[in-house]
């Protein structure tokens, strides 16, 4: 037996923001909370500086939905051809065959891919003074800033200001991905082993195995980094570049080496992409407009000193303190002043994650039964990880990913700036407070459809408990539709409001029923398309609950404690 290499090349272009986590900062908890910043969670680095994605991040992402593909009855064929030792091929570490994985992915350079999007993304130059530039700032990329929101008191929760370091849409990443079939021989006959262990991948394994992973970039099976459930990390196989090139080489003979040292065998045409195209997912697209504007904004920049500046002369001599107001500036999809406004897919996320705990705690209280804590004294964290169950089915917790997903959602059209100008009153005098005149720009826009994600796959228990989460997010949608949860920020200033004019869902038959395609009054039609549902009560739950809500409580005793 001999080795037979190859290499697989593959042009994906990112479809919306991609963040992966590097080696954080420690950031310093001993500073007041008056004077805490946020620290940026950056990509990883290589030696030159550069930001990559880092093999491990790739690997794991596609390792992921190869294994959900294969475990599932539509991977069955593809299973049967790998083999049954499979799930070896990607390596292991168990005492009884350990082996490495057949395949290597190689790290994705970042800093590449955004300068030939646009050079003005980012910043170069610095990677030759390591001295004055440390290494993990020589290329800067964008950052986006968000907040978790106290469910009790409705404001910004403490310590719960975050920022992450990204790469925007429109991205072309290139994907390098090699592996080793067969073995080498000892012997002068070949016929020995080079040593004993577990059996090395075959040719058309390796090759299946591509195959298959071009088959789930294609139907967007695979995700890259973190932040998935906000919309981030999507990839797409890029159109204006040979989609993907392989090559092979045997090394066999003298001709082989020759032929691996010229760039191996061109066998693209060999590989037929296996068909993933994935039906499971529900798909929820809300068609709306928003009559007094959506604000989700940009950081303000820090106040310059003035210290330095020269005052101005007025026609009589007296300086001139009055500052240039500095307006709030509406968050952009990318660091180019000319890319789309965007609406967050965190920020609808989070409003709905919001709404739907109050629901559920809601109907919780009713229950005389039931005790709710009081958030009051309870900070963001604790109140994310107490939610009730099926809040954290759908939007997750700290030990495991929610099922929803909602994506960005950009602008769409022409869009106007609207300057709006507010002061703070003094409290003592009834007039205006001194240095409290601040304004805020509000895009005035047409925007595309929101569009959210369930897949049902993630929710736990059997059918019934994901029908009644299913209820809970419909209940969010219906308060959605009436205009009773509004998006984005300044929500007590009126803005946010929106006017929903159509809602469509796909897919899930099983636990949403027939397709929705609602229009006003969308509300009630969604009401009713909940009470159509056919709900077995949670057999875990008391007797005295019954629907949906049974499987708000796990077990007897979390229902009355």
């Amino acid at each position: 037996m001999s080795i037979t290499r190859y290499e697989m090349t593959i042009h994906l272009v990112t479809d919306s923001p991609l963040h992966s986590g590097g080696i954080d900062e420690v950031v310093d908890r001993s500073r007041p909370g008056s004077e805490r910043v946020a620290v940026p969670r950056r990509f990883a680095r290589d030696g030159k500086g550069h930001p990559v994605l880092t093999g491990r991040s790739v690997k794991g992402a596609v390792r992921a939905a190869c294994e959900e593909y294969l475990h599932s009855d539509a991977g069955a064929a593809v299973r049967k051809q790998l083999g049954s030792d499979w799930e070896g091929l990607w390596g292991t570490t168990s005492s009884g065959k350990p082996r490495a994985a057949t395949l290597t992915f190689h790290a994705v350079d970042l800093a590449e891919a955004v300068q030939r999007k646009d050079r003005s993304a980012w910043k170069a130059g610095t990677a030759d003074a390591p001295e004055t530039h440390p290494v993990a700032q020589s290329i800067a990329l964008a950052t986006r800033t968000g907040i978790a929101v106290n469910r009790y008191w409705g404001a910004a929760g403490d310590t719960a200001l975050f920022e992450h370091e990204y790469i925007p849409a429109g991205c072309p990443l290139t994907l390098t991905i090699t592996a080793q079939a067969g073995r080498m021989s000892t012997s002068d006959e070949g016929t020995q082993p080079e040593t004993e262990g577990p059996e090395p991948a075959t040719e058309s394994q390796v090759e299946q195995l591509f195959a298959l992973i071009i088959g789930l970039l294609e139907s967007g099976r695979v995700a890259f980094g973190g932040r998935r459930n906000a919309g981030w990390g999507r990839v797409r196989l890029d159109a204006d570049e040979p989609t993907w090139t392989l090559t092979r080489s045997r090394l066999g003979t003298r001709e082989d080496l020759l032929t691996w040292l010229g760039g191996g065998e061109n066998v693209t045409s060999a590989i037929d992409p296996v068909d993933c195209t994935e039906s499971e997912r529900i798909r929820i697209t809300i068609s709306w407009d928003s009559p007094t504007g959506i604000l989700v904004a940009e950081p303000r920049p820090e106040k310059k000193a003035e210290r330095d500046k020269p005052a101005h002369k007025g026609a009589k001599g007296q300086a001139d303190d009055q500052q240039e107001m500095i307006y709030t500036e509406p968050l952009r999809s990318e660091p180019q002043p000319s890319a789309p406004f965007v609406l967050p897919g965190s920020s609808v996320r989070g409003a709905l994650r919001s709404r739907a705990s109050r629901i559920a705690r809601t109907v919780l209280a009713a229950r005389e039964s039931t005790v709710i804590d009081d958030w009051a004294k309870r900070g963001v964290h604790d109140q994310l990880a107490t939610d009730p169950t099926l809040v954290r089915d759908l939007f997750g917790s700290t030990d495991r990913r929610g099922a929803l997903r909602v994506l960005d959602t950009l602008a769409s059209g022409q869009t106007t700036l609207r300057k709006v100008v507010h002061n703070a009153g003094d409290r003592w005098t009834g007039g205006v407070a001194e240095g409290l005149l601040y304004g805020e720009k509000v895009p005035d826009t047409r925007w595309k459809d929101l569009v959210l994600e369930l897949d049902p796959r993630s929710l736990p228990g059997p059918v019934d408990r994901r029908r009644a989460a299913w209820c809970l997010l419909g209940l969010t949608l219906a308060e959605l539709a009436t205009g009773a949860l509004p998006l984005g920020s300044r929500g007590t200033r009126g803005l946010g409001q929106i006017h929903v004019t159509r809602v469509r869902v796909d897919g899930g038959a099983d636990i949403v029923g027939e397709p929705w395609d609602f229009k006003d009054p969308i509300a009630d039609q969604v009401l009713t398309q909940l009470r159509a549902l056919t709900i077995e009560p949670n057999p875990e739950a008391d007797s005295n609950w019954s629907g949906w809500s049974s499987y708000l409580c796990e077990t007897k005793e979390s229902c009355r404690d």
